[in-house]
């Protein structure tokens, strides 16, 4: 498992447990940017739609792989034209890898294009929240896109990979579906 050199320390917490979680039909009493929640209601791959809307200047990166207290906890970035507008952590407790330890091999496949692949993966509705800086995965957003803090959008989705389960958490950076000048 490699770490990256400059990606600041993880915390074992993702969220805060007092996290107000929404679903898909309370999100427009929140989210008044209509932009912004057309890309946290992505049902499909929010992979293909990054790709198709950054078009040539769609990159990811992994940040980091690594383990954290009983986790392994990966971290990828997708950006546009250089500006950060994803980042995702994907939480996968050690029981989980000991029976898929294909979750660690990933390589530089987004968890999406891997997991399409698959037969055997389920997922429970996706669930929002729109988080501080002081929730973890949002402080590494922060952190690693370089911006000052400012409370932003998660997506939560829980998995299993026959039965295994697994989290995954999508930050929504200020930028993500904006066109870079």
């Amino acid at each position: 498992m490699a770490a990256s050199v400059d990606a600041p320390a993880l915390s074992v917490a993702a969220v805060p447990e007092s996290a107000m979680w929404l679903d898909a039909r309370a999100l427009n009493c929140y989210e008044g940017d209509a932009q912004r929640r057309s890309w946290l209601l992505t049902p499909g791959l929010l992979t293909q739609r990054i790709r198709e809307a950054a078009g040539s200047s769609f990159s990811m990166r992994v940040l980091q792989e690594t383990a954290v207290g009983s986790e392994h906890v990966r971290e990828i970035e997708m950006s546009a034209a250089g500006i950060p507008w994803l980042f995702a952590q994907t939480r996968i407790p050690r029981s989980t890898l000991e029976s898929q330890a294909w979750l660690s091999c990933i390589g530089q496949r987004t968890l999406g294009e891997a997991l399409a692949t698959r037969t055997d993966i389920s997922r429970a509705p996706f669930r929002y929240a729109l988080l501080t800086a002081d929730a973890g995965v949002v402080a590494r957003a922060l952190k690693i896109a370089s911006l000052p803090p400012q409370p932003l959008w998660v997506r939560h989705s829980a998995f299993a990979a026959a039965g295994a389960p697994f989290d995954l958490y999508e930050v929504f950076l200020p930028q993500m579906g904006r066109t870079p000048s």
